[in-house]
């Protein structure tokens, strides 16, 4: 039996951002499914539904798609003609979390990923080239287990771009991304599943002990968002402390 209280409707949260667009695009960011734990296909379809109607520009995917890919109750390779129809103008881009890596099913992970049609982006970067400017979105590996290279990541393209976005699951690390990445979107933290009035949240896991939930300004021009996620792990539970979906408009100067 899974808890979540006071409500388990999905959460969606709206942002603005800054930018130097010509106009208006909608980001949507998700991220921890933890697929296989209490979550099904389902629980999966409902979400790609929910993701569909807001009718994203670009959607990005921070990691933990499920929560051990060896303990899921059905095949793992039936989330692809669901990811499939997740729809963005611009593309859908995928950093892996640590539970991905768990019981070595991160090449599982990422061959799904790839032919759900996401960019996976592994220490390195992909340029979206928009009639409103250019986008690079630049990914990071897991920290937990993966091979993260921050330096990496951060590739010099040979056009203008007008916006930077970074991916990387955990949050904690962040000061180490390069200082004109302009977003930064990571999840982890599950907002601690269990947050208190007054308190916050209960417990977050490592490299998510500074930056548990929401926005947070890192420099002059450079803010982090850790999403609260939409799975559940370790305990099937979430109190004050809805599953996420976050969506940015990012604005025009």
């Amino acid at each position: 039996m899974k808890i979540q209280f006071p409500s388990s409707k999905i959460k969606i949260t709206k942002h603005s951002i800054d930018t130097n667009l010509k106009s208006n695009l909608k980001l949507i960011h998700i991220t921890d499914l933890h697929l296989g734990y209490y979550s099904n296909l389902e629980n999966l379809y409902q979400l790609v539904r929910l993701i569909n109607e807001q009718e994203a520009d670009i959607v990005c995917f921070t990691g933990d798609c499920f929560d051990d890919i060896a303990q899921i109750s059905f095949d793992p390779y039936l989330v692809i003609p669901l990811f499939r129809t997740v729809q963005s103008k611009y593309g859908k881009f995928f950093v892996p979390g640590n539970h991905d890596y768990g019981s070595n099913g991160i090449h599982t992970v990422l061959d799904i990923m790839n032919k759900s049609g996401f960019e996976v982006l592994l220490n390195s970067s992909y340029v979206v080239n928009t009639p409103d400017g250019n986008i690079q979105i630049n990914g990071i590996d897991d920290l937990c287990f993966g091979l993260p290279n921050f330096s990496s990541s951060f590739q010099v393209p040979n056009c203008h771009i007008n916006f930077r976005i970074g991916l990387v699951h955990e949050p904690d690390k962040v000061k180490l991304l390069d200082p004109n990445i302009h977003l930064v979107l990571s999840g982890h933290t599950h907002g601690g599943q269990v947050r208190l009035p007054k308190i916050g949240a209960i417990y977050t896991p490592t490299y998510g002990k500074v930056y548990k939930q929401g926005l947070y300004q890192i420099r002059t021009r450079q803010f982090l968002y850790v999403n609260q996620g939409i799975g559940m792990t370790r305990l099937p539970i979430r109190i004050f402390c809805s599953p996420e979906i976050a969506i940015f408009t990012l604005k025009s100067h």
